[in-house]
């Protein structure tokens, strides 16, 4: 279908490729994976024949029909939604459906695409990709602006599709359920593996340790050889062998071991302290033309906290984070900024506010023209640009890069508020871990959005959760707020059976009225009921307790099933049945968990009753 052969591919002294070589075969869904900057996207456009190799061939088959989603989408002006979806083609209950699928709902058919924001003008293109039903697609960082629904939607649609995908992603967790090779672009090489993500980490791991321990040997065997030559060179009797042995070392091609470039630590600059009082959002107003996104919303913000912006796309999150920013006007209320607080904003598209013509050095020394060369340096190493690339123009780098450049001008002047929309969109995963480890340690106060589950659970202390114009604090961690929407999810279930007439064993506080009418002291019926609710709960917990073991062992099993490269030999249908199930078995034990929390806890408060009979 589609053959890289031995590219090569060089910007000035700037090597990406040297003798790339894959084969895309019909049916697969490959992954391209490789730090920011490798040359992922300049492969894209190669294959997409926008730039040429220096050397080497890409050969497609006659007539295959290419779609692209690129990271950055063109504008497309004066269509609706619905128009935008089907242009140039007639299938539009099909687009509908897909529109639905994607998020969209029948209202939204007819809004102008300049009215949306960039994840649904993004959704839109998707849309109209995936009505082509192009033999190859081609994505790059698509999951960027899908919220948790959208994604699964469209995970599925792709595993039900039988398109051939090429998919660009830092998603690990997307890769995972989805593909069925990757393609891994390091040290100017690409090297193609068989499985998800998980299978090449750990296969890409096992190669590396082989030719580590392999090079180890045959240095060792060098030096042995080597050795022997030293000792001997000048005596008549052993010149033949000792020539014998320089040819041996001529003609040795040694291991070459290329190690990845070590992980760069940096801290945020320490910023005087604010006041308590961080930020306040008292009886907020906006809307866009005819659409609400708040009426009355209030939002507090105190000093040290790491807020996470929560909810589905288009529920507000990045308005409410640009009128806390104070860079988006609302219609009525307040802001108020407290004592001290000096604001940095990181927008979700700060990379295309850049300069293309400016060198990375060039962009940072913006920022403050006082900032000394050698701390300039500093900044963009910790960064990982290093070297002559930080002579690099922007209008050179990938997507990530810029990234990294835009997340790096925050640091030139130190501020002890940051406020962040997706930091982590086109970062690889090194990048990722390197931030992540400098918010968790930055003493100031962040509030920020993102759809990546690892970055939320390890730099967020509080949520607050945005849903229809409403704004709700959750006081704890994102595991917190997932323990929590679990607990309401089956409390509402519980409910709805209980107005069914199932019994739970639940304990009923009394009421007002129940308690006016219970007498003064507990009755010998009473101890009786509390005993049998005892009974009947310490059975609920171990039946719980059971189910959850039952659930952790499966999913053990599971996880050295999934682990396994020979599984992804045989067709998509099978093991992406066994990731979904893996999915469900996983949702199920948080569900579980959460029942035998509740269950524990009225258990606990039943023996309490009882200890008062004593």
């Amino acid at each position: 279908m589609l053959q890289i052969e031995s590219v090569y591919k060089q910007y000035s002294t700037r090597i990406l490729l040297e003798g790339a070589t894959a084969h895309l075969r019909p049916g697969s869904r490959v992954g391209l994976v490789g730090p920011n900057g490798a040359g992922k996207t300049t492969l894209f456009r190669m294959i997409l024949e926008e730039e040429s190799p220096d050397k080497g061939k890409i050969r497609k088959r006659p007539r295959l029909r290419i779609g692209y989603l690129p990271q950055e989408l063109e504008t497309i002006t004066g269509k609706t939604v619905l128009d935008a979806t089907h242009r140039d083609l007639y299938p539009e209950h099909e687009a509908e459906r897909i529109l639905m699928g994607l998020g969209f709902s029948e209202i939204d058919f007819s809004r102008e695409i300049e009215k949306l924001s960039g994840g649904y003008r993004m959704r839109v293109a998707l849309a109209h990709l995936l009505l082509t039903n192009p033999d190859v697609l081609m994505l790059d960082e698509p999951t960027n602006h899908l919220d948790k629904p959208t994604q699964r939607w469209f995970e599925q649609f792709l595993l039900n599709s039988e398109m051939t995908l090429l998919i660009i992603s830092h998603d690990t967790a997307f890769l995972d359920r989805v593909v069925t090779h990757i393609w891994d672009l390091r040290h100017h090489k690409m090297e193609e593996y068989r499985g998800n993500y998980t299978s090449f980490k750990k296969v890409r791991a096992e190669r590396d340790a082989q030719r580590e321990a392999a090079a180890g040997r045959q240095a060792k065997e060098v030096a042995r050889v080597q050795t022997f030559v030293d000792r001997f060179r000048y005596q008549a009797n052993k010149a033949s062998q000792v020539q014998s042995r320089i040819k041996q070392l001529e003609k040795v091609k040694m291991i070459e071991v290329k190690r990845d470039p070590k992980r760069v630590k940096f801290k945020f600059p320490l910023p005087a302290a604010s006041g308590r009082q961080v930020l306040e959002l008292q009886g907020v107003a906006k809307r866009y033309g005819e659409k609400v996104v708040y009426e009355r919303v209030d939002c507090s913000v105190e000093r040290g906290q790491r807020i996470a912006l929560v909810g589905e796309n288009g529920a507000g999150k990045s308005t409410l984070l640009k009128m806390l920013a104070g860079v988006l006007a609302f219609d009525k209320g307040t802001r108020t900024v407290g004592h001290g607080v000096t604001l940095h904003y990181f927008a979700q598209h700060q990379a295309e506010t850049l300069d293309p013509e400016q060198t990375i050095l060039e962009s940072l020394s913006e920022i403050s023209s006082q900032a000394e060369t050698n701390f300039l340096r500093g900044i963009a190493g910790a960064f990982l640009f290093t070297g002559d690339d930080q002579k690099k123009p922007i209008k050179a780098l990938s997507g990530g890069e810029r990234n990294r450049v835009a997340l790096a001008r925050m640091l030139v002047e130190p501020a002890n508020t940051l406020l962040l929309d997706e930091p982590t969109n086109h970062l690889d995963p090194a990048s990722v871990d390197m931030l992540t480890d400098a918010l968790s340690e930055f003493p100031g106060t962040i509030i920020f959005i993102s759809h990546d589950p690892t970055f939320l659970t390890r730099v967020c202390t509080r949520v607050i959760e945005i849903e229809e114009g409403k704004a709700r604090s959750f006081s704890g961690d994102y595991e917190y707020y997932l323990w929590k929407k679990a607990q309401e999810i089956e409390s509402i279930k519980e409910s709805s059976d209980d107005l069914k007439g199932v019994d739970h064993g639940k304990i009923v506080a009394p009421t007002r009225a129940m308690a006016s009418q219970a007498p003064a002291k507990p009755s010998s019926g009473d101890r009786r009921d509390l005993n049998k609710t005892q009974a009947r709960l310490e059975k609920q917990v171990a039946r719980a307790e059971a189910e959850i073991e039952e659930y952790e062992t499966k999913i053990k099993a599971r996880d050295l099933e999934l682990a396994n490269p020979a599984l992804y030999k045989d067709e998509f249908t099978k093991w992406s049945a066994l990731h979904l199930e893996h999915d469900g078995w996983k949702k199920e034990l948080v569900r579980l968990t959460a029942k035998w929390e509740t269950l524990s806890a009225e258990l606990e408060e039943v023996k309490q009753r009882l200890a008062a009979f004593a």
